[in-house]
């Protein structure tokens, strides 16, 4: 089929309205920079894990006046880590006041974040499309073989979309990225992650709390709403093997660590089925961007769980690209030269979160351990 339908002739495209793409729309669009946003899912309330800010991606929202907006849909501070073993508290960390934190991070539900930005982004004026249920296929080229946008199929329908600038938000697995040949050297890092979701017991304080089992971390954080959200690292490619021993003592041991979870964990958790495996790994693109094509967010650098660094990092990126493009605005993005700088800005921090997750994990039984 021949795609002749334009959907848009935009400044910016970006492909993926997770946090990062989201963000970065709301920030060109109050300088009058025209964008597309186009996402593949066909709504906003989308399968999301790394709903932690810490204080990078705090000071980035509150920076753009978007923190309060977001406060009133609901988040929520949490007060300390906590290190526990068979009911117990080992050890706790909390918030360093000399540094001026007041949390150990902030759950936000990403269902808060996105309807927040993009509320206000709505609110900025007529610069900004979102297309839901649309699917990038590949770049658009000119007669030239110059990247003039992409295409896509909206609801099944083959169409393109023009755009000066292309921007890939869209994840681990970016088609941006893959189109663009802008490949990333990936990772393993010797564990799969068991990820749940539960109600919390009546009096559970806000907190992240961290325990040990059979050497590996099980890590518990509380959500808005009254939830409790459960990862639990198992050996690498281990699940099937898991999965064929008897579920009732492997629970059990959750049980064990965290009692007063005994009555939501059997309401909840009652077999394999209600865990969700998540294969984790890192990954670092050598070049975040080729021509008019940059990448943020884990499309340029995937991150595991630990830290919580993700959705921090693509807040980062957003920030720092959105000037990047306000000054390309002003010469009507005739060079793209100055989209390189974006990693020239950002790799070292990135580079040094990455190892940082390496250390934390490889760590993470020795300091465990330290406090018995």
């Amino acid at each position: 089929m021949t795609e002749t339908n334009s959907l848009s002739h935009t400044d910016v495209c970006i492909v993926g309205a997770g946090p990062g793409g989201m963000l970065l729309s709301y920030l060109l669009n109050q300088q009058g920079i025209s964008t597309t946003l186009i996402e593949r899912q066909p709504h906003l309330h989308k399968s999301f894990r790394g709903e932690l800010l810490n204080t990078d991606g705090e000071a980035i929202l509150k920076k753009h006046g978007l923190f309060t907006h977001i406060q009133e849909l609901g988040a929520l501070p949490l007060e300390q880590i906590q290190y526990w073993e068979e009911g117990n508290i080992l050890h706790t960390i909390d918030p360093d006041l000399n540094k001026g934190e007041r949390h150990v991070g902030i759950h936000v539900p990403q269902d808060h974040l996105l309807e927040a930005i993009m509320a206000q982004t709505d609110n900025v004026g007529p610069l900004h499309q979102t297309r839901f249920n649309t699917v990038m296929t590949g770049l658009l080229r000119d007669k030239d073989r110059s990247i003039a946008g992409i295409h896509v199929r909206q609801n099944g329908v083959p169409a393109y979309i023009k755009a000066s600038v292309i921007v890939g938000a869209d994840g681990r697995y970016s088609a941006v990225r893959k189109h663009a040949g802008l490949m990333p050297e990936i990772r393993k890092h010797g564990y799969d992650l068991l990820w749940a979701r539960i109600p919390a017991p009546a009096g559970w304080e806000p907190a992240v709390r961290m325990a040990s089992m059979d050497g590996q971390q099980l890590a518990l954080f509380s959500q808005y709403g009254g939830y409790v959200q459960i990862g639990w690292n198992i050996p690498e490619g281990g699940y099937a093997k898991l999965r064929e021993q008897p579920f009732a003592p492997f629970v059990g041991k959750l049980v064990a660590a965290f009692p007063c979870l005994a009555d939501s964990v059997a309401a909840h958790i009652q077999n394999w089925s209600d865990f969700v495996l998540l294969s984790v790994e890192s990954s670092y693109s050598a070049r975040w961007a080729m021509d008019n094509v940059v990448l943020i967010g884990d499309a340029a650098h995937t991150m595991t769980p630990t830290g919580a660094f993700g959705l921090n990092a693509a807040l980062e990126d957003a920030d720092i690209l959105s000037d990047l493009l306000i000054q390309m605005a002003k010469d009507d993005f005739r060079s793209v030269d100055a989209l390189q700088q974006l990693q020239d800005i950002r790799g070292t921090k990135v580079q040094q979160q990455l190892a940082r997750q390496i250390e934390m994990e490889s760590s993470f039984q020795q300091r465990y351990e330290s406090f018995r």
